[in-house]
């Protein structure tokens, strides 16, 4: 049922009233809700959800299609020590789930980009990797994917950045604790943490979102707090059967990876100046515009350690699906650029989008390109964002739920708008 906008304004009405009767949430002698957060909740929901209002339907054409509409979350980062996102009562997490489950605003997605948990002893950092997928799943309808970031294998790092690899997650723990109770239905090869779901589109065909899994090692050859890996095999994956298997022309494409795609670059000059990939960083970007204009790829990436290369060998030539951005985190900060760069750059094509959403809780706020002030207990404690996605105009709409507006920027837009 489609709400009219006088039901629309009264249920959020209505829903602000609510706070009048909120409790404080306290567990084990751990007071992490009170009544002027659940305010601040409410008041950050009528506003992010009077923005949705205006970008959730196209209207062009005297018709009224419905988007395709994700609540993108990233870096929740659960620990012992985060207020906001405390392993024991994520507030923040919990925040985004209950916002994405208002009937009214029509969420198709959920998803979350990586770094579910901070860092910790090996026994804390399962605890907390488990409060995360309880959280994420409890009284949630909305179907989510996830993709992993570097601090989810839980490599620990000493002052010098050498790893410490006795806290390491690994890949089978990590499988385990994130996916034996998930209830959504994955196309996931068994043991592994990549995979891809499709969506109805409400403007008609599929929705195909591609979760990549930048920690993929079967053991510790790789310092992956550092360095993004991926397999030989999750890159065949990729390429044969994510960006293939049932493919449609009625199909688009969205895939979910934690780091920026750019080169790294310890000035800041690109949104990657912490962390670096074990192959060249532009490896998927190159098969995705491969599989953009429709032509085959066959090339080795180097492993700049001296370990295995990766050989692709992909063929898109009868591809007729076609590809709509990447969903990121990493930055702690909220930010979207163009794929520079690729050697088969499709020139007749706009250049590939990424979109990057900042960190959820103020304890783990970015200092290199976050200009967002974050305080806990304040409007600004929370931070996600929500696309609504135009198959039909080609166009992606992003907005945002609490902080978003920089420092000193009191025009700064509340709304973007994107052209793939």
């Amino acid at each position: 049922m489609i709400m009219n906008k006088h039901s629309f304004y009264t249920y959020l009405l209505l829903s602000l009233l609510l706070i009048c009767f909120g409790c404080e949430d306290t567990i084990d002698g751990l007071a992490l809700r009170s009544d002027q957060n659940e305010r601040f909740y409410w008041e950050n929901n009528v506003a992010a959800s009077a923005r949705i209002a205006k970008i959730m339907y196209n209207e062009s054409n005297g018709s009224r299609g419905e988007r395709f509409k994700i609540v993108h979350v990233s870096d929740v980062h659960l620990s012992s020590w985060s207020l906001s996102n405390h392993y024991v009562l994520p507030i923040n997490l919990r925040q985004s789930v209950q916002f994405a489950n208002q009937q009214e605003l029509r969420i198709n997605a959920m998803a979350v980009t990586g770094d579910f948990i901070s860092y910790g002893k090996k026994d804390e950092a399962k605890t907390y990797m488990e409060a995360f997928a309880r959280f994420l799943q409890q009284d949630n309808y909305i179907p989510y994917v996830i993709c992993t970031g570097n601090h989810d294998s839980n490599i620990g790092a000493a002052e010098d950045r050498s790893p410490i690899m006795s806290t390491l997650l690994y890949k089978p723990e990590i499988t385990n604790l994130l996916f034996s109770n998930n209830q959504n239905t994955y196309q996931r090869t068994p043991n592994e943490n990549y995979y891809y779901k499709d969506f109805s589109n409400p403007q008609g065909g599929t929705i195909r979102i591609i979760a990549l899994d930048m920690i993929d090692q079967p053991n510790n050859e790789y310092n992956t707090l550092n360095y993004a890996h991926y397999s030989q095999e999750q890159i065949d994956w990729l390429s044969n059967v994510a960006l293939k298997e049932g493919m449609t022309s009625s199909h688009s494409i969205i895939i979910l990876n934690h780091y920026p795609f750019q080169p790294h670059d310890s000035g800041a000059s690109t949104y990657l100046c912490d962390g670096d990939y074990v192959h060249p960083w532009y490896m998927i970007p190159e098969i995705v515009e491969a599989f953009r204009g429709h032509t085959t790829l066959t090339k080795t990436y180097p492993n700049q350690f001296g370990g295995e290369d990766i050989f692709v060998n992909a063929d898109f030539t009868n591809n007729t699906a076609e590809f709509i951005c990447y969903l990121g985190g990493h930055i702690h900060a909220n930010a979207y650029f163009e794929i520079q760069g690729l050697s088969n750059e499709q020139t007749d094509l706009p250049k590939q989008k990424m979109i990057i959403c900042t960190n959820q809780a103020p304890s783990e706020v970015g200092t290199v390109y976050n200009r967002v002030k974050r305080e806990e207990d304040s409007l600004s404690s929370n931070s996600f964002c929500i696309h609504a996605i135009d198959t039909q105009e080609h166009k992606i709409y992003i907005t945002y739920f609490g902080a978003f507006q920089p420092e000193g920027e009191i025009n700064y837009p509340d709304i973007h708008e994107l052209s793939y």
